[in-house]
C-alpha cells in the first residue's frame, strides 16, 4: 500500500484512472450486444457507448470495414494506455511506458507481415494501430523501405537491432517470419519483465501480480503453441520462450517441450484455486479431439487454454479495482480491463459478422458467463 509522498502521486493518477474505468462497458451493455440480431444491430448500439467515435470515424471514410474498427478499437486502448501516466513519473511511468510499447510491437510485426507478403505501403497502412503523437518509431519511413532486409537496417538505433540482426540469416533459409517474430517479442517482453524488477516495495509486488501474471502466460501458452503447431525440440522451445518469469522457468517449458499435460501445467503454475474445476476438466483430451487432429491432438485446446488464462487474469485486474485506491495496482487493473475488453468486442464484432450464435460467442469471450 502506498503511503506518504506515493500515495500523493497516486491519488491524482488513480482519481485519473477512474474516470477511465467508468467508461468501460457495464454487463446491461454487454447483454445487448451479445442479443444483437447482426452485425448491423451491434454496431447501432456501439453508437450509444464511449466507443461512438469509433463508428463514426469509420462511416466518416466511405465503406463500413470491420478490420478498421478493430485497428481502432486498439487504438483507442493505445490512447487510454498512455493516459494512465498522467500524474506519475520514475520507474512506475517506465513501466507504463513499456506497457504502452506493446502497440508499437503489434505494428512492427505488422510492418514485416506486409513487406514478407510483397503488400504497398498503403495496404500495410490499413493493418496499423493508430498511435497518433506518442510513437516513437518513424512508420512513414518503415513503410517505404524496400524488403526486410532494410527494414531491418532502418530499425538499427532500436534495442530490436540484435535480436532481428540474429533472425534474418533463418528468415533467408526458411522464408519465414517466424524467427522474427519471436526476435521481435522477446526483446520487448524481456524489457518489460525488466521495468518491473525496477520496481521495489509494494510496486513491485502489485506489477509481478498483473503484468507479471502476463509473462507467466505467455510463457506457458508460447510453450503449448511451439510444441503443437510448429513441433519444435524442447531445446528450440527454451530458447524461444522467457528463461525465468513470476512463476515459470525453464523447467516448466522444457516439460511442456516434452509433454506435459496442460492440466497438470495449469495447477503447477498457478495453483488448485486459480481456476474453474470445470474448465480444468475440458482440457482433457477427448476422443473428438483425437481424431480431429491426429498428429497434434492438444493443438485443438491451445485456445481453451488462453481463455482460462485470460478469465484469470482478469480476476486479478477486477480485484485490483477494488479496495485501497491509491496505488499501482489501481492503475494497472485497468490497464488489463481496457485491454480484454477490446479483445472481447473484437472478438464479438468478428462472430456476429460470421453469423455466430450467442452461445457461440459467449465461450469464446473472456467475460463469457457474464
Amino acid at each position: 500500500m502506498a503511503t506518504g509522498l506515493d500515495a500523493l502521486q497516486y491519488a491524482g493518477a488513480s482519481a485519473h484512472v477512474k474516470a477511465l474505468y467508468a467508461r468501460l462497458l457495464d454487463t446491461a451493455v454487454w447483454h445487448d450486444l451479445l442479443a444483437a440480431r447482426d452485425l448491423a444491430a451491434a454496431v447501432d448500439l456501439l453508437r450509444t457507448t464511449t466507443y461512438r467515435d469509433v463508428i463514426a470515424t469509420v462511416e466518416q471514410s466511405g465503406a463500413f470495414v470491420l478490420e478498421q474498427v478493430e485497428q481502432l478499437l486498439w487504438g483507442r486502448a493505445a490512447e487510454n494506455s498512455h493516459r494512465t501516466m498522467t500524474f506519475v513519473s520514475g520507474g512506475v511511468r517506465g513501466l507504463l511506458l513499456v506497457w504502452w510499447q506493446q502497440f508499437e510491437l503489434e505494428n512492427l510485426k505488422a510492418v514485416f507481415r506486409g513487406f514478407d507478403q510483397k503488400m504497398e505501403p498503403a495496404e500495410i497502412q490499413r493493418f496499423l494501430i493508430p498511435l497518433g503523437k506518442y510513437s516513437t518509431l518513424p512508420w512513414e519511413a518503415l513503410l517505404h523501405e524496400h524488403s526486410v532486409a532494410s527494414l531491418i537496417d532502418h530499425l538499427r538505433d532500436t534495442h530490436y537491432i540484435n535480436p532481428l540482426r540474429n533472425a534474418y540469416p533463418l528468415y533467408q533459409h526458411e522464408h519465414s517470419l517466424f524467427a522474427v517474430e519471436v526476435a521481435l517479442d522477446i526483446r520487448y517482453y524481456r524489457d518489460l519483465a525488466a521495468g518491473i524488477e525496477h520496481l521495489g516495495g509494494t510496486d513491485r509486488e502489485e506489477a509481478r501480480r498483473l503484468l507479471g501474471a502476463h509473462l507467466d502466460m505467455l510463457n506457458v501458452l508460447w510453450a503449448f503453441r511451439y510444441r503443437s503447431y510448429y513441433g519444435l525440440s524442447a531445446e528450440e522451445i527454451v530458447n524461444y520462450t522467457l528463461w525465468q518469469t513470476v512463476r515459470t522457468d525453464t523447467a516448466v517449458v522444457r516439460d511442456i517441450a516434452l509433454g506435459a499435460d496442460p492440466r497438470d501445467i495449469l495447477l503447477r503454475v498457478w495453483g488448485e484455486g486459480a481456476f474453474d474445476p470445470e474448465l480444468l476438466q475440458s482440457l482433457g483430451p477427448s476422443q473428438e479431439m483425437m481424431d480431429a487432429d491426429v498428429l497434434h491432438p492438444q493443438a485443438s485446446l491451445l485456445p481453451r487454454i488462453e481463455l482460462i488464462l485470460r478469465r484469470y487474469w482478469m480476476r486479478l485486474a477486477a480485484r485490483e479495482m477494488g479496495g485501497y485506491p491509491f496505488k499501482l495496482g489501481t492503475l494497472l487493473g485497468y490497464l488489463v480491463l481496457q485491454q480484454l475488453e477490446v479483445h472481447d468486442l473484437v472478438t464479438l464484432l468478428e462472430g456476429k459478422g460470421m453469423g455466430w450464435e450467442l452461445e457461440r460467442i459467449r465461450q469464446h469471450l473472456v467475460r463469457g458467463k457474464e
